[in-house]
C-alpha cells in the first residue's frame, strides 16, 4: 500500500481508536469502584495480551525472538506505556470522573511534540509548538481550577495523577520512534503485553497482598473490554497509525477521545461537566492544535521505524 494512501485510511483509524480509548476511561471508573487500580492494570494487560496472541495465532505471524538490547528497551517502555500510566490513570478514576481524565490525557500530544523536539532530529521545536505548549497548560490549570493550589487535595493529586500519565504516554511515542526498525508491528505489541503482564504481576501481589477479583457482570464486561479493545488491538492500531503518521501527530488521537468520554461520562455515570472543564478542554485543544502546525516530519523524511503505543 502507497504511503498516501496509508495515510488516508489513518485518519478514519484514529476516529475510531479515539471512540475506543473515549469509553476505556468509562470502562476504568466502572471496574475501580468495584476493585483496585493495580488488579484493573493486571486484568486489562492480560485480557489485551491474549486478544493480541490469538490474532497472531490466527493470522500464523512469524515469530523472531528479540535480541538482549531489544528486550531491555521493550521492557523500560512496557513500564512507560502501559504499567505506570494505567496504574496512575485507574488510581486518579477513583478520585475524579472519567470525563476530567480523559480532558487531562489529551495533553499527551503536547508531551510527546516536547519530548520529539529534544530527542529527534527531524522534530523541530519551533514557535507555534511553544505556543501550543503553553495553551495547553493554561489549560490544564483552568480545568483544575482554585484546587490546583491545594496539593493535598485528592482530586487534585488524581488529576496530578493522570498528567504524569500523559507525560509516560509521550516519552514511550518517542522511544518508539527511535528503537524500533523493521519490526513486525503486531509482534511488537504482543511482547510489550507480555513484558507489562510480567511486570505488573508481582506488583499487585506487593501492592495487594490477596488481589480481589469479586466483580459483577458489568465489570467484568467492562475489565474485558478495556483489555481486548482498548489495551490489545487498540494498541496495534496505534502502532500503526505511529508508523503512517509519526508520533506526534498519531497522538491527535488522544484529543478525540474526551468528546467521547466527556459524552459517555455525563451520560452513563451522570457525570457533572462543569464550565471550566469545557473551557479547559477547548484551551488543550487549541494547544494540540498549535502544536501541529507545520510539516509532518513523515513528509520531510521517510519514516524508518515502526513506533507504537500510548493512551488510554
Amino acid at each position: 500500500m502507497s504511503s498516501d494512501a496509508s495515510r488516508a485510511r489513518a485518519i478514519p483509524a484514529m476516529f475510531a481508536l479515539g471512540g475506543v480509548w473515549g469509553g476505556s476511561f468509562l470502562f476504568i471508573k466502572v471496574v475501580v469502584d468495584e476493585t483496585g487500580p493495580f488488579e484493573l492494570v493486571a486484568g486489562r494487560i492480560l485480557f489485551g495480551f491474549v486478544a493480541v496472541a490469538g490474532f497472531v495465532a490466527i493470522t500464523r505471524r512469524p515469530w523472531t525472538w528479540p535480541s538482549r538490547t531489544l528486550l531491555a528497551q521493550m521492557t523500560l517502555l512496557a513500564l512507560l506505556a502501559n504499567v505506570i500510566p494505567f496504574a496512575l490513570i485507574s488510581w486518579a478514576e477513583e478520585h475524579i470522573e472519567s470525563g476530567t481524565a480523559s480532558v487531562l490525557n489529551a495533553t499527551v500530544p503536547i508531551f510527546t511534540a516536547v519530548v520529539a523536539a529534544a530527542a529527534l532530529d527531524e522534530e523541530e521545536f519551533t514557535r507555534p509548538r511553544a505556543i501550543g505548549l503553553l495553551l495547553g497548560f493554561i489549560g490544564v490549570g483552568v480545568l483544575t481550577g482554585t484546587e490546583s493550589l491545594d496539593v493535598t487535595d485528592s482530586s487534585m493529586i488524581g488529576q496530578l495523577a493522570v498528567v504524569a500519565a500523559a507525560l509516560c504516554y509521550g516519552i514511550a511515542a518517542v522511544m518508539l520512534r527511535t528503537m524500533i526498525k523493521g519490526q513486525d508491528l503486531v509482534n511488537v505489541t504482543l511482547l510489550q503485553l507480555a513484558l507489562a503482564g510480567l511486570l505488573s504481576i508481582p506488583i499487585l501481589l506487593v501492592v495487594t497482598g490477596g488481589p480481589s477479583y469479586s466483580l459483577s457482570i458489568e465489570a467484568w464486561l467492562s475489565l474485558v473490554t478495556l483489555g481486548v479493545f482498548g489495551t490489545g488491538l487498540g494498541y496495534v492500531g496505534w502502532v500503526w497509525m505511529i508508523e503512517v503518521l509519526g508520533s506526534v501527530r498519531a497522538s491527535l488521537v488522544t484529543y478525540i477521545v474526551p468528546v467521547v468520554a466527556l459524552v459517555l461520562g455525563w451520560l452513563v455515570l451522570d457525570e457533572s461537566v462543569g464550565v471550566n472543564t469545557i473551557a479547559g478542554f477547548l484551551l488543550i485543544i487549541a494547544g494540540v492544535a498549535t502544536v501541529m502546525r507545520g510539516a509532518a516530519p513523515a513528509s520531510r523524511r521517510p519514516v524508518d521505524v515502526a513506533p507504537a503505543a500510548a493512551g488510554e
